[in-house]
């Protein structure tokens, strides 16, 4: 059973995601008695970016709010709401807002 089945985003709280102008949310994890995958809820501030990286499991994106310019393996994309980004495991990828709103975005990765 999970012990966070129903919450509000906004009472989840805050952290910042080692990334120029970006915050998280662990939404579900672990410690809510999820076996498989994270949720994660993430903010970026216009001029905000992640740094280029890889690591060895899976990303499922899907954006909320804002633009964002997504970059994986080469290959660069300008996304917008109710747009889906998937990055393989080990592809080196990262996402930038060029916009003048905050990016709004879930991130779901295996639970490691």
């Amino acid at each position: 059973m999970i012990t966070k089945a129903v919450q509000d985003v906004e009472e989840i709280s805050v952290t910042e995601a080692g990334a120029r102008g970006t915050t998280i949310r662990w939404m579900l994890n672990r410690s809510d008695g999820v076996p498989t995958f994270a949720m994660r809820y993430f903010v970026v501030k216009p001029g905000g970016s992640t740094p280029r990286h890889a690591h060895p499991w899976e990303h499922e994106i899907f954006v909320i709010k804002g633009t964002c310019t997504a970059f994986c393996e080469g290959e660069t994309r300008h996304v917008g709401p109710d747009h889906v980004i998937y990055v393989e495991p080990e592809a080196i990828h990262s996402l930038a807002n060029n916009g003048t709103e905050d990016l709004v975005f879930l991130c779901m990765i295996p639970i490691q």
